[in-house]
């Protein structure tokens, strides 16, 4: 009798924890694109996982059920014998292909979502050719080589802060990123890092409104010159700005106009040496004052102030440790820039074309980009 008594125990025990403990309410906390009634139909799928306290001991170590794979963590906390809240990180989406639907891939190139949602900040590849999709299945490019590149190349913008619109392919597999109004055509899968690094470099120097193409196929980190092609878009409106600066301050900018590339952005932080002249400028040291005189002059004061200010900069230096980088006037982005005796010098001592000092001893280059000499920081561009 005392056996049975204690079996009849034990069942009554067992009932109440399996009836009792029953979950009666869900709060989900951490979820964007996928609502708590999807999570909660996914998470409670059968009489024990509707237990508050088998639930929480099935997932206590943290594992994610197979029916949730766009889950990055999940933690499962009792409120009570009916109430439970989980908490869920989802899996970042990192790219998306364009069949028709949009086909989102997380950053180990696994489908995660097929919708008709355009996700904001989200960059689309296109060029590629993809066989049969299937959620939660690798994407299936042409080869495994092919999405090895697309994912590199954005955990290296991502690495960067650089946020990209499109990653194009090319039918001959040249690629090229669209940030902005600015596309950067990066050639061929080599050397991306130095490529990447060169592009977020020189974006830094540039206003946000700037509108062309950068030419980086051929950086290899061995000092390249970088070709930047001014789109009509930036040429009418730096006139425009232009305009309004000689109305405001009657200061010309004369070198900006003249200039449709731009080039010279040296990988390896040496200075780039001048000699490719897109606009037929010189780039001896004897024109560089002309060109300063012609930015720093008064329109209607000729350029007899110019040379007053020169003569009061010439007894200054003002050198530093930071990478401080100016546009010359053939377009180039020279590095490693000071200021030696009032005058705007490279590496080397050169006087830089189309680059002075202004009053408040700044660089001003042939942009009208104001950088501060010691920190190489655009002012004008914060």
């Amino acid at each position: 009798m005392k056996n049975i008594g204690l079996l009849l125990a034990l069942t009554v025990l067992v009932l109440a924890f399996l009836f009792l403990f029953r979950i009666r309410k869900v709060t989900v906390s951490g979820n964007s694109r996928y609502s708590s009634e999807e999570i909660e139909e996914e998470l409670l799928t059968d009489f024990f996982s509707k237990n508050t306290l088998c639930l929480w001991w099935i997932y206590k170590d943290g594992s994610i059920p197979d029916t949730m794979p766009y889950l990055e963590s999940m933690k499962i906390t009792v409120n009570s014998p009916f109430a439970i809240t989980v908490t869920v990180t989802e899996k970042e989406l990192v790219g998306y292909f364009d069949t028709g639907s949009y086909v989102y891939f997380d950053d180990s190139g696994v489908v995660l979502e097929i919708t008709d949602t355009v996700y904001s900040d989200i960059p689309v590849v296109t060029g590629i050719d993809l066989g049969e999709v299937t959620l939660y299945q690798k994407a299936p490019t042409e080869s495994s080589s092919q999405l090895r590149t697309i994912l590199s190349l954005l955990d290296l913008l991502d690495y960067q802060g650089l946020t990209a619109k499109e990653i194009r392919f090319a039918e001959d597999s040249d690629i090229t990123v669209t940030i902005g109004s600015i596309d950067a055509i990066l050639g061929q899968d080599e050397y991306l890092e130095e490529k990447v690094v060169n592009l977020r470099a020189i974006l830094d120097t540039m206003s946000s409104t700037a509108a062309g193409t950068l030419h980086l196929e051929n950086v290899t980190g061995n000092n390249e010159d970088i070709v930047f092609s001014p789109s009509d878009e930036v040429i009418e409106e730096t006139e425009t700005e232009t305009e309004s600066s000689e109305e405001d301050s009657s200061e010309e900018t004369t070198t900006t106009d003249d200039t449709s590339t731009l080039g010279g952005a040296a990988t390896d932080g040496s200075a780039a040496d001048g000699t490719t002249d897109s606009s037929g400028g010189d780039t001896a040291e004897g024109s560089s004052d002309d060109s300063a005189d012609s930015d720093s002059d008064s329109s209607d004061e000729g350029s007899g102030d110019s040379d007053d200010a020169d003569a009061e900069d010439s007894g200054y230096t003002v050198t530093s440790d930071a990478d401080v980088m100016a546009f010359n006037s053939s377009g180039q982005l020279i590095h490693h820039v000071s200021i030696q005796n009032g005058e705007v010098v490279d590496s080397s001592g050169n006087a830089v074309d189309g680059c002075y000092v202004n009053e408040d001893g700044n660089i001003v280059d042939a942009y009208q980009n104001i950088i501060d000499p010691v920190t190489g920081d655009a002012l004008n561009l914060q």
